[in-house]
């Protein structure tokens, strides 16, 4: 599956996944809060064939749903877990700023300092979506650090990106 983020001067950020049948699905978040998914069935497609308005619960039971389809099969008992879980765990997308005293590290520093309960899934770079361990990368001014975790520890995580964690 291909990724690629990019900016929406003036709307917000999006999000494009390309799977393996050429189909394209985005996700738009809005500088508003609104999200909203569209699907294409042809990556090259210039109309989507279906749109979906998601609110931010909306978006965060899709995330925790789509999290849980890693495991199968899913019981009643994960299901209840997950379910839970969602009203505890975000998804956090973090830019560095230039200022920001963590550009430089390679990734293997980032993981030992994170906070206890946040995790990095990647990296937004441009036009690339890099695994974070994939490389031992060194994060860069404008990177985009997509983190899990619960609330607090994601919270921690961006003011370690500010400098306001020492």
């Amino acid at each position: 599956m291909k990724m690629n983020m990019s900016e929406l001067p003036g709307v917000g950020k999006k999000i494009s996944f390309i799977n393996a049948e050429n189909q394209l699905m985005a996700v738009v978040f809005h500088h508003t809060g609104k999200r909203e998914l569209y699907f294409f069935e042809d990556a090259d497609d210039d109309e989507a064939s279906f749109t979906y308005r998601l609110t931010s619960d909306d978006t965060k039971q899709v995330a925790t749903q789509l999290l849980g389809a890693t495991f199968s099969p899913l019981e009643h008992e994960t299901i209840e877990k997950i379910k839970m879980a969602r009203k505890q765990i975000i998804v956090e997308w973090v830019e560095l700023t230039k200022q920001s005293p963590i550009i430089g590290w390679h990734i293997s520093l980032l993981k030992e300092k994170m906070p206890v309960g946040a995790k990095v899934i990647g990296i937004f770079r441009d036009e690339d979506f890099l695994v974070d361990d994939e490389f031992d990368y060194l994060l860069e001014a404008n990177d985009t650090i997509m983190v899990v975790g619960k609330k607090e520890a994601v919270a921690q995580f961006e003011q370690l990106c500010e400098g306001k964690n020492n």
